[in-house]
């Protein structure tokens, strides 16, 4: 009896060799978590082992997109020969949008040429009657994971770096800020920032953005810069972020808290007289000094002297002044440009006070 049964057991174990020996391929698929939360990445792998280098099957597997329970990123698709088999490996990044039970279930379709397509070619014969292809459509293996519930939309293992300028600046001179978040998760749905401040000319460009999708989500950083004009002292509003650390499993907070700048008044044309005429009485006893310099400086412009021209300003920045279309064009090359020599036409600019034409032979003379 037991050598029977064994008989058996071998018969049925050479049947199983046999089938699985005569398959074309085997496909199979893995995924990296078994529990996650709302809006984390999951890393699925799907993979294709052929029995030879095939050449015959094409496959068709695509499923990216957006689906009720999650999106579906592409991260990597190789075919490859490995042993003189070929492999077709497929990995995908799953952005959870709901909690509970999920599951990833995908159909992939075979084709493979038929022999009649291949004489066709060959011979040279019309083939318009012929199928190309016998297709064969499979049901992935079916994962699923457990999906804790999260209401907070940015998830990841993230660091904030804050670039400003000195609290302290001259009227109409740019005050530069700068906010940088970096590290992996879901950087994609970052926001742009909008500063409204009160009295305050706020200048800002699209974020800077350097990421790529990995395994664990998108790695790389997201960056937004900012210049703020004005004439008089204002608060810098406070900047709030809160997140989810699922590495750490708990939701995290970075702040930016509100902080004054000063911003200091520019001379007026009579405060700067007064100056003038208070160190004339100051300093009489140098009266003497300042003729001698000025019958030198008359003698010297008897003799003729060829003088070398010299430019004001670098060819540059005057062929950037040039091209401005319009005075806010100027404005905005005025404050990139982060010099407190432009403040007086920042001004006159800001206060309709100026034209273009004007403001140009101002800045190029």
């Amino acid at each position: 009896m037991k050598r029977n049964l064994g008989r058996v057991i071998l018969f049925l174990s050479l049947i199983i060799i046999n089938l699985y020996s005569n398959e074309e391929y085997r496909w199979s698929a893995s995924i990296d978590k078994t529990q996650a939360y709302v809006n984390e990445a999951v890393h699925l792998h799907y993979s294709c082992k052929f029995n030879s280098r095939d050449e015959l099957h094409v496959i068709e597997f695509n499923p990216v997109g957006e689906y009720k329970d999650y999106d579906i990123h592409l991260l990597s698709e190789i075919e490859r020969i490995e042993d003189s088999k070929r492999i077709n490996d497929y990995e995908f990044v799953a952005f959870l949008k709901t909690s509970g039970f999920v599951e990833f279930e995908f159909d992939v379709l075979m084709k493979k040429t038929n022999q009649d397509s291949i004489e066709n070619t060959v011979l040279g014969r019309d083939n318009a009657v012929y199928e190309q292809f016998s297709k064969k459509l499979i049901k992935q293996k079916k994962l699923s994971l457990n999906v804790m519930a999260n209401n907070i939309p940015l998830v990841g293992d993230l660091n904030f770096t804050i670039k400003k300028d000195k609290p302290s600046v001259s009227a109409y001179e740019p005050y530069h800020f700068e906010i940088i978040i970096d590290g992996v998760g879901n950087l994609d749905k970052l926001q742009m920032i909008d500063l409204n401040i009160s009295g305050v000319k706020v200048f800002t460009s699209t974020p800077k953005t350097d990421y790529k999708l990995t395994k664990d989500g998108y790695k790389g950083f997201w960056s937004q810069k900012f210049a703020l004009v004005t004439d008089k002292s204002f608060q810098f509003p406070s900047i709030k972020y809160t997140y989810f650390n699922p590495f750490e499993k708990r939701s995290k907070e970075y702040e930016v808290k509100a902080f004054d700048i000063e911003v200091k008044e520019l001379y007026k044309k009579d405060e700067l007289l007064d100056k003038i005429e208070r160190d004339e009485i100051v300093f009489k006893q140098e009266y003497i000094y300042y003729l001698l310099v000025f019958i030198l400086g008359f003698l010297l412009g008897k003799v003729k002297i060829k003088k070398s021209k010299t430019k004001s300003v670098d060819t540059e920045f005057k062929n950037k002044v040039d091209s401005c279309k319009n005075l806010d064009e100027l404005l905005i090359l005025l404050v990139i440009n982060n010099s407190s020599r432009f403040s007086d036409i920042i001004r006159k600019i800001e206060k309709k006070q100026i034209e273009l034409e004007v403001a140009k032979k101002m800045l190029i003379k």
